[in-house]
Parts: structure tokens; C-alpha cells; sequence
């Protein structure tokens, strides 16, 4: 029943906190409290792994309450835990309407939870689309000067979506030869021709496509980034957008391995083109957020490449990826967050001396040092695992693409050095540099998310270790799955959560 602690806590939190009679202090607590708690609450399942939870729920509908958790599924449950609880300790003391700010921050993390546990195609269906109002919300209220125009661009967005999402599962249960069963183990073992698992894939490539995002699907992107409050920018960034390729995996790589076999060079040219696209983007940005949204836009067409690729090492180095880029990326946006609070702007021409130790922001620019570093795949840093996997997995199979990809990786180094230059040196303007510096509650999420970062490249093992077992079985283009299965424990399930 843990597993169904994981929904329940989010839940009963987000209820409960617009009816406390208290200050704004004691709600945010209470939302960080909420979400530790899920995390210890994952950690534990990490070290017992728990059986499957199946429910009957609306059965003429073939709609079970189905949860689980194996190597894929794990690291995304703690990842959302975490960044959620690092979100909340992002938000300002004096966040303006708390009672909503944060039940809308745990209504978020209810819906990544419900989708990273789903073993039923509907479920995971209604969870996907419970993001979208929560999110939608918090960028329209408490963004940018264009809020906006991001959050109908994102619902818009987000809706086409989830209407295409809507349509693949529907057809998953109209096509079981077996009857109405939306179960993932139906689908799995469905049987369908490869004629049937084109058309369904088209859907799923959309619909995962715009949440993920690649070009040319990515419009909603650095504008909702951009413009979203920081807590809400490292959600998104760091969890959210990990649907796209989680959605992929279970659905496409999974559910369809003829049609994604057949498909796999353009998909593997799209990730191609995402991330040069994205580099170069970046390169150009005159804006600290604009420039970290194109640099994510970059690396999510790294791991388009790599689930296209579909070896038993560009899997692990999906899930090495997802991970990596989810710490990385919400450690951007938070330092970019802090000094944009501090200087009033995050337009890189405004900014320069920031390391000054006297009137700059030095401890900041170290950091974000280090979160470029990682970014750019320095090695000893989480980045460096995930992309050398990523690389190594996927030349076997597209080396053209691959090699498009190392490229752009390279330009990372590029936009990373241009951005801490400008910022970080020269001289700092006397008429504006009177910042207060960061205090150590504000440092917190950056620090424990920096460590993490560091931790993650010095112990690869805290990447690849949970999904060794799941991404063998799932590749789909080498025999090295079959000897990794045939050598692996009988209890799979078991031995693969706690590697």
C-alpha cells in the first residue's frame, strides 16, 4: 500500500493546506513536509521493492487502479520527489497566495506520480492530463511580464497532447485482440500488425513529442520556461518534460517495436536536429532563462536519439539522462532564479562581476559554475555519465546522428563559457551593484542539488544501478538484452531497484 502512499500523500497535502488558519510560513512548511515525506517514502520502496497494486475501479471501462514500480519507473518517482521538494524550498519566505501556490506545486506532483506508477494506459492517461490545469495555473498567476501568452501557449499546446494521447489509448483497447484491456501487460502482448502500430505511433509520437519537447513541436518551450516562476521552471524542466521520453519508452519502444524499428532513423534525425538546434539557440540568447530553456530543448534531442537507438546501452543511458539533466537543469533555473532576484533582471548585456567577492554574488557563480560544467559533460559530473552512454549507445546504430549530436554537446562548452564570462566577470556598475547577498536557506536547493549533481558523476552507479535489468528487456536492437536476462536473478524485479 505504499505505492498508494505515494498519490495519497500529495493528495491529502493539497486538500489540507488552503483550509490551514495560518501564516504563509507554516503552509509552505507543511508542503515541504509533504513532500520529503514522499521521498523517504520512495527511498524505502528503492531498498523493498514493493508487488504490483491492482484495484478494480471501472472494469466495464477496463479501468483498474494499477501501480508499480521497476527500473524505469523508480528513479522518476524519486527524481519528482525531490525537485518537488526543491521547488517548494525555491519559493520565496513571502510567496504571494500561498494557500494556492503550493497546493497547485503538490496537485503538479500528483499527476507525475500517477504517470511514473501507472500500469494501466487510462490511468496513466488521467494522471498525464491531471498536469496540465495545475501548471497552467501557476505560470498565468504567478509568471513573467508575458504570463500569459506562455500559459495559453502551453495549454494549447498541452491539450493537443493529451487529445493525441487520448486517441492512441483508445485505439490500444480497440485493437486488443484479447477485449477491452488497457492494462500495460495487455499491451505489451497485444499482437497488433505493424500497419496498426504505424498509424498508433504517429499518435504517440505527437503527443510525447510536444511534451518532451523536440522540434518542431517545441513553440511552447522557451517562452513557458522563460516566463514560468523559478520553482515552477524547475518542475517543468526538470520532471515534466521527462513524460516525453518516459512516454516514448512505455509507449512507442515498448507497446510498438515494429513501427519504432521501421521509424527509428527519422526519429533518430529529429533528436539530430533538436540538438544542434538547441545549441546553436542558445548560443544566440541575450536572456539567462532563454538560453537554459533552449539548452534543455538541446539535450531532450539527445535522448530522442538514444530511445531511437534502442541498444540495451542508450536505454540505460535514457534513464542515466533523464535523471542527469532533471538535476541539472533545475539547478540552472534556481541560480538563474536567485540572481535574477537579487539584480532585478536575468538579461546577460545587464549583467557582469558577479564573482566580485565584495558587491557580486560569488558563491552563486560558483555554483553555477558547476551546473555548467555538468551541462557541457565535464567528467566527474552527472552530465558526463549520461551523455557518454547516451553517445555509446546510440553509435552502433545511427552514427551520423550521433556524431550530429557529439557536436552539438561540444556547442554546450560554447554557450556555457559565453554566459559565465559575460556575467561572472568584468566590472561590476557601480550605480546598481548593491546586492544583498544569498543567505543559506536561499542556497539550500541550489547546494543540495549541486551535491547531487557532483555525487551522481563521481558514483555512476547512482544512474545506471536502478534500470539495468528493464532497459535490457526493453531494447529492441541487439541479442545483448537476451544474455543480460538469462544471466540476471530470477526475481528480477527485486534484484534490479536496490544495483
Amino acid at each position: 500500500m505504499l505505492l498508494l502512499a505515494l498519490l495519497l500523500i500529495p493528495l491529502l497535502a493539497g486538500v489540507a493546506l488552503p483550509l490551514l488558519p495560518v501564516a504563509s510560513a507554516w503552509v509552505r512548511r507543511g508542503a515541504l513536509g509533504a513532500a520529503l515525506l514522499q521521498l523517504a517514502t520512495g527511498f524505502w520502496l528503492w531498498r523493498h521493492p514493493p508487488a504490483d497494486l491492482s484495484l478494480s475501479w471501472l472494469p466495464r471501462l477496463g479501468l483498474r487502479l494499477e501501480l508499480g514500480l521497476d527500473g524505469v519507473s523508480l528513479p522518476m518517482v524519486l527524481l519528482a520527489a525531490l525537485l518537488t521538494a526543491m521547488a517548494v524550498l525555491a519559493s520565496p519566505g513571502d510567496q504571494s497566495r500561498p494557500r494556492l501556490f503550493y497546493p497547485l506545486l503538490l496537485a503538479t506532483n500528483l499527476g507525475l506520480m500517477g504517470s511514473f506508477l501507472a500500469r494501466n494506459a487510462l490511468l496513466f492517461l488521467l494522471a498525464y492530463e491531471l498536469i496540465l490545469i495545475p501548471t497552467t495555473l501557476l505560470v498565468a498567476i504567478w509568471g513573467g511580464e508575458r504570463r500569459a501568452g506562455a500559459a495559453i501557449r502551453f495549454l494549447v499546446y498541452g491539450a493537443v497532447s493529451g487529445v493525441a494521447l487520448l486517441a492512441a489509448v483508445l485505439a490500444f483497447g480497440w485493437l486488443n485482440p484479447g477485449g477491452l484491456d488497457f492494462s500495460f501487460a495487455a499491451l505489451a502482448s497485444h499482437g497488433l500488425s505493424e500497419a496498426q502500430q504505424r498509424w498508433l505511433l504517429a499518435l504517440v509520437l505527437l503527443a510525447f513529442g510536444l511534451k518532451l519537447p523536440v522540434v518542431p513541436l517545441h513553440g511552447w518551450q522557451p517562452l513557458t520556461y522563460s516566463q514560468a516562476p523559478t520553482p515552477v521552471a524547475m518542475l517543468l524542466a526538470g520532471a515534466v518534460s521527462k513524460l516525453g521520453a518516459y512516454g516514448l519508452l512505455r509507449f512507442g519502444v515498448d507497446f510498438l517495436p515494429d513501427a519504432w524499428t521501421a521509424w527509428s532513423p527519422w526519429i533518430a534525425a529529429a533528436g539530430a536536429i533538436s540538438a544542434i538546434y538547441g545549441a546553436l539557440n542558445a548560443i544566440a540568447q541575450l536572456d539567462m532563462r532563454r538560453l537554459v530553456a533552449y539548452s534543455s530543448l538541446g539535450h531532450m534531442g539527445m535522448l530522442l536519439l538514444a530511445l531511437a537507438a534502442a541498444t540495451p546501452l542508450s536505454l540505460q543511458g535514457v534513464i542515466a539522462q533523464m535523471l542527469a539533466h532533471g538535476l541539472i537543469i533545475a539547478l540552472l533555473f534556481c541560480l538563474v532564479g536567485m540572481i535574477e532576484a537579487k539584480t532585478g533582471t536575468a538579461a546577460i548585456p545587464e549583467l557582469s562581476g558577479l564573482l566580485n567577492a565584495q558587491r557580486g554574488l560569488p558563491f552563486t557563480l560558483g555554483l553555477m559554475l558547476l551546473a555548467l560544467m555538468a551541462a557541457a559533460g565535464v567528467p566527474g559530473l552527472a552530465g558526463f555519465v549520461a551523455e557518454l552512454l547516451v553517445f555509446e549507445g546510440s553509435w552502433v546504430a545511427f552514427p551520423w546522428p550521433t556524431l550530429v549530436c557529439l557536436v552539438a554537446s561540444g556547442l554546450t562548452a560554447v554557450y556555457a563559457v559565453r554566459l559565465f564570462n559575460r556575467v561572472g566577470f568584468g566590472r561590476l556598475d557601480n550605480a546598481r551593484a548593491n546586492w544583498a547577498g544569498t543567505s543559506w536557506a536561499e542556497r539550500t536547493p541550489a547546494l543540495v542539488l549541486s551535491a547531487l549533481v557532483l555525487l551522481a558523476g563521481l558514483w555512476p552507479g547512482a544512474l545506471t544501478g536502478f534500470s539495468e535489468a528493464t532497459t535490457a528487456s526493453l531494447a529492441l536492437r541487439s541479442s545483448e538484452a537476451v544474455t543480460v536476462i538469462a544471466l540476471a536473478p530470477t526475481n528480477a524485479h527485486s534484484a534490479e531497484l536496490p544495483a
